[in-house]
């Protein structure tokens, strides 16, 4: 064999060297990528209805409805003049979560007038918890305006901490709704903020309502989200417009035609994305809808959650 073979041999070994080289590494390559964990999408929240439009409709039909629009449960009123009392919660609630499942759906909060630590609300609380419900919505604490307020804040700090010791024994969560208003306790945040000191927000928390916390800060909502976004573990939405001749009466909107931003709305969602919120729709005719006008609050329903889950 001449130089020349034996050069063109050396050329064809080499290049089947850097392919098969070529292959090997690109084989590598695939082999590290595939076994590079896979970042997992961030998963949505869960998007109830508050029920009391539509409460006397059945569950199963409530569950239907709310399938159809690609939500996962409700905020079941389980109170007095709800869809099911208080006193009948043993009996009803059962009822209500195997009719919900029908549907996929489920009740993932409960609203309730539970308001201080007792025998008989710690049974009602077992009761939801047994049915796996495991939030609450409390009630709120009032202020006096005749009376010291400081001396109020004090009392209204002593039952949360009594709420907060019965919620931990149960193992339920009590969540207590921001409310605009010079009568509830609460709707300047700083008073909430330390009524809340110290309590372990898995056992007692607050529903932010970003309707209510944007008509009573206004300006300074960020400084009000600030002070209590700690103790924050559920998100409440709707939307509201100021009207009338002076712009002083309050009038309900449908979501995002009014103040309520989805700016407001992340601001809340960045220190928690995966907190469950629940859609408060209350800009229909009637608070509590008639059975055979129902309908009318499904669609008013339909279009807030859309834009909800457009936001998301």
């Amino acid at each position: 064999m001449g130089w020349r073979d034996g050069f063109i041999i050396a050329i064809m070994d080499r290049r089947s060297f850097l392919t098969q080289s070529g292959l090997a590494v690109g084989g590598l390559g695939l082999a590290e990528a595939q076994t590079q964990p896979k970042t997992q999408p961030a998963s949505k929240p869960p998007i109830m209805v508050f029920e009391k439009p539509i409460q006397n409709l059945s569950y199963e039909r409530i569950g239907e409805e709310l399938a159809k629009m690609g939500l996962q449960g409700i905020e079941a009123t389980i109170r007095k003049k709800g869809h099911i009392e208080q006193k009948d919660a043993e009996s009803e609630v059962p009822k209500m979560v195997s009719d919900l499942a029908k549907n996929g759906q489920k009740a993932l909060i409960a609203a309730t007038h539970v308001g201080e630590a007792n025998e008989e609300n710690a049974a009602f609380l077992r009761i939801l918890k047994a049915n796996g419900i495991t939030r609450y919505r409390m009630s709120h604490f009032r202020y006096d305006l005749k009376k010291d307020m400081l001396t109020q804040l004090e009392e209204n700090t002593a039952k949360l901490k009594d709420i907060a010791a019965m919620n931990r024994e149960i193992g339920i969560q009590s969540l207590y709704q921001t409310h605009s208003g010079y009568g509830f306790a609460g709707s300047l945040s700083w008073d909430l903020a330390m009524m809340f000191q110290g309590l372990d927000p898995v056992h007692c928390a607050i529903a932010f309502d970003v309707r209510h916390v944007r008509t009573d800060s206004g300006l300074s909502y960020k400084v009000a989200h600030a002070t209590i976004k700690k103790h924050v573990s559920a998100l409440y939405v709707k939307d509201a417009i100021w009207s009338g001749k002076r712009g002083g009466k309050l009038k309900n909107v449908p979501l995002d035609t009014g103040f309520v931003t989805k700016k407001d709305f992340d601001l809340v969602r960045s220190t928690d994305p995966t907190m469950p919120i629940s859609l408060h729709m209350e800009w229909g005719k009637s608070q509590i809808y008639p059975k055979e006008s129902a309908a009318e609050p499904l669609k008013l329903i339909a279009r807030d959650a859309q834009t909800l889950k457009s936001w998301l």
